[in-house]
């Protein structure tokens, strides 16, 4: 019955936090349904196949983002295995316990919710992901990281960059663009 409020816990603050979408919902539904598997244990193993299969996410790129957004706005704890024969820990949080906390962490995602919301710097694996996705080798990936990186991640006209996968479109562009003109 506790796993149930848990459930009804996590909609009643996804309504709350204007920052998640459907792919979070699937995600969480998804790792709740294998909490449920699991005998509600906390922590539990996963496979990000078995993940993505039961969320219906096909983008492995959007399978990181989620995880990591679910885990940064407190719903999991995340900790990441990269032995894929071992599987990455979750812990599914338990809102009922931390009613008291609770009402602190809403008013702290309202106010954040009006706050421009900040970039943070990709995880190197994360690009490597994206433009693996988009059928470009590793060293692509690679080149475009380093350069970006050697700008501490800012525009051509020198402003804070807002969303590396957009710059990522445009480096992929600009080689394709290349490519055709050279072909």
């Amino acid at each position: 019955m506790k796993q149930s409020k848990n459930i009804i816990s996590f909609f009643e603050r996804v309504i709350e936090d204007d920052r998640l979408n459907p792919s979070h919902i699937s995600m969480y539904v998804s790792l709740f349904q294998l909490w449920s598997l699991n005998r509600f244990q906390n922590p539990f193993r996963i496979c990000r196949e078995e993940v993505m299969k039961l969320g219906k996410i096909k983008s492995i790129a959007t399978y990181h983002k989620c995880i990591r957004e679910l885990y940064e706005a407190e719903f999991i704890i995340y900790l990441p295995s990269y032995d894929s024969y071992k599987g990455s820990l979750i812990e599914i949080i338990d809102f009922e316990s931390e009613q008291a906390d609770r009402n602190r962490l809403l008013i702290n995602r309202k106010l954040l919710s009006k706050v421009e919301i900040s970039f943070s710097v990709p995880m190197r694996y994360e690009v490597e992901l994206y433009f693996n996705e988009r059928d470009l080798p590793s060293t692509t990936a690679d080149q475009f990281y380093s350069s970006y990186q050697s700008t501490n991640w800012k525009l051509s006209n020198n402003k804070p960059m807002k969303y590396w996968q957009a710059a990522a479109r445009n480096w992929i562009s600009k080689l394709n663009k290349a490519q055709d003109h050279s072909g």
